[in-house]
């Protein structure tokens, strides 16, 4: 085989292979998945079937980012260690925590219950900070590596080159979810008095860990 040829060959099977890896990842399997899914109104949710909302975010509780300090309804936040090979490096993911709470989603036509307890996310990139040589990690990012049992420097006592990132959903944060949705009772809203009938109902979304929402705030997913 000539070897311009056999070299173009082997730039194309790894160009194929970073293809095929970005195209599976993570998040690209929850925005494919999403976007299959119809997207309907709240109020419109076929019952007992899976579709896509998109709404704005009210919180009814909270947890705190860890490194950040931000109020949320759910965070993911992912260390990675820098590790040079020559004169080129990749990043590894050292330690990894997310949290979340029950949340609500308005889009106008109605309200509906989040329940993220099996979801699978994909969101856009909300804080960013680095430690390294000259940079010691912040006390909340200390602490955070104290919680994973991860060491902050090397062998000979200097930092580790560190990447802390956290991706977060909080109030008034707009998001696309899917899953199957069920009708109950809303003990958040009034009633008019009137009877059972007349008591307000909301949309319930829930995961299950063999069917696991779909959770995102990337704006390619909110169409």
């Amino acid at each position: 085989m000539d070897p311009h040829i056999a070299i173009l060959f082997l730039v194309a099977v790894f160009a194929g292979a970073a293809a095929l890896s970005w195209y599976n990842a993570e998040a690209q399997v929850v925005r494919r998945l999403l976007l299959a899914a119809p997207r309907v109104t709240i109020a419109a949710f076929p019952v007992g079937t899976s579709a896509r909302v998109v709404g704005t975010v009210a919180p009814l509780a909270a947890v705190t980012t860890p490194i950040g300090g931000v109020p949320c309804v759910f965070f993911e936040c992912v260390v990675e260690e820098y590790r040079s090979s020559g004169k080129s490096g990749t990043w590894h993911r050292v330690a990894r925590e997310s949290r979340s709470v029950p949340f609500l989603v308005t889009d106008g036509t109605g309200r509906a219950l989040v329940d993220p307890t099996f979801a699978r996310v994909s969101l856009d990139l909300d804080e960013e900070s680095q430690s390294g040589t000259f940079d010691d990690p912040s006390p909340s990012e200390s602490a955070f590596l104290a919680r994973h049992r991860v060491e902050g420097a090397t062998w000979i006592g200097t930092n580790k080159r560190l990447r802390f990132r956290e991706f977060v959903i909080a109030a008034g944060d707009v998001v696309a979810v899917a899953g199957v949705g069920a009708r109950e009772l809303d003990p958040d809203a009034g009633t008019s008095g009137e009877g059972y009938r007349d008591v307000p109902m909301r949309l319930a979304l829930r995961g299950t860990s063999e069917a696991p929402l779909l959770v995102s705030d990337r704006p390619d997913t909110l169409a």
